[in-house]
């Protein structure tokens, strides 16, 4: 008889790990309150790199996942092009980030990861529409990274686990979670019972809520704070007639294309002022100052208008690291929570599964484990350091 598992969340992690637990032959039933990306995936920067990712056993797990990607597209050639394969330019003008910018390109080298130099004249060729600073020389070239289209992804994963048998039900909020020797058992806003072998919490930034049914207390970033680390202003232009076909980290501005002539605009020094309680109009201070940055990096953008900014709230455990492996002693709930989901998404859906299906874990997974974010409920009020021996 198949195994029967749940997975709580249709974000891009949920979504990876359910598909690839049906294409092995369990029976999988995917919940979510809301609908599919309707959290923290669709609203992404979606840059699947592995680029200054420490430490090491981080970098690896991230560009082996880059290569997952481009095995999980080929596969489907049928589908839309939701994987772009574009690379990343990146530039430092100061002679600080640029000193540290070499530095990692150096460090990258020894891993195998590709970094090629482009002098000036190539970086204005490629680009032709770009005001290059006079300080700028040089800047590095990463050709193995990608970008996606978040919506078009999640699509995917929808499709193949529809034809592998999953099955999703949306806009149902889970509201009780119990587990027993024998199976785990959920109850629904709906008043409707699911019951099974096996629990996949991917639900992201909400896992610690989850949690507290287990009387633990995960520890992760709060991104319903002001809090740079948490949250980032993401804005997107009006189609424009610049030709941008890669990822571009420049010192004022991260650009990427996003479809149609639009732009994908990023500053991380304006994330200060990033509160998902607090919306910012397009033709606010931040809008501006992002279009200022625009036209100072790139002509034909004199007219540029934002059609919107959203604030991206990122699921980020404490110490920036994915916590992945079972949460309960009965090996019945897993927890998955990574910044990096998009990047780590296909990878992590195949480990994942192996795992749970052959109950043995991939060394990939080995340095991943949530115990070091875990504590009980009771310790939290006294303070106590926030660790929990490995249920495992």
């Amino acid at each position: 008889m198949p195994q029967r598992i749940a997975v709580i969340g249709a974000g891009v992690l949920g979504l990876a790990v359910a598909q690839s637990l049906a294409r092995r032959g369990a029976q999988v039933t995917v919940f979510d309150k809301s609908y599919p990306g309707s959290g923290t995936s669709q609203i992404s920067y979606a840059w699947v790199n592995a680029n200054g990712k420490d430490p090491l056993s981080y970098h690896q797990l991230n560009a082996a996942a880059i290569d997952e990607h481009k095995r999980w597209q080929a596969a489907h050639p049928a589908a839309a092009r939701w994987l772009l394969e574009t690379g990343t330019l990146e530039w430092a003008a100061k002679t600080l980030t640029r000193q540290q910018l070499e530095l990692r390109v150096t460090k990258l080298h020894t891993l195998g990861y590709p970094a090629e130099m482009r002098d000036r004249a190539t970086l204005l060729k490629t680009l032709p529409e770009l005001r290059l600073d006079p300080r700028i020389e040089q800047g590095w070239f990463f050709s193995s990274e990608c970008l996606l289209y978040p919506g078009l992804f999640i699509a995917s994963l929808l499709a193949e686990l529809r034809a592998q048998g999953g099955q999703l039900i949306s806009n149902n909020e889970v509201i009780a979670l119990n587990e027993s020797a024998q199976e785990v058992r959920l109850t629904l806003a709906s008043g409707d019972e699911w019951r099974g072998d096996q629990l996949v919490l991917a639900t992201g930034r909400w896992a610690p809520e989850l949690l507290t049914q287990y009387g633990l207390d995960l520890s992760m970033t709060d991104a319903n704070r002001a809090d740079p680390v948490a949250c980032s202003f993401l804005a997107s232009t009006q189609p424009l007639p610049v030709q941008l076909n890669c990822n571009l980290i420049t010192p004022e501005l991260n650009v990427r294309p996003d479809g149609g002539g639009r732009l994908m605009l990023q500053a991380l020094d304006l994330d200060q002022h990033a509160d998902p309680a607090r919306p910012v109009a397009v033709d606010g201070l931040i809008g501006r100052e992002l279009l200022r940055r625009l036209r100072r990096l790139f002509i034909n953008c004199e007219g540029a208008r934002i059609e919107r900014i959203e604030t991206g709230q990122r699921s980020r455990p404490a110490d920036g690291l994915p916590a992945l492996g079972y949460v309960s002693t009965s090996d019945r709930v897993y927890l998955m929570v990574s910044h990096s989901g998009m990047t780590l998404a296909p990878l992590l859906g195949r480990l994942v599964a192996e795992q749970m299906l052959s109950g043995t874990a991939s060394p990939m997974l080995s340095a991943f484990t949530p115990d070091r974010l875990l504590r009980p409920l009771s310790a939290v009020a006294k303070n106590a350091p926030a660790y929990l021996p490995a249920a495992q």
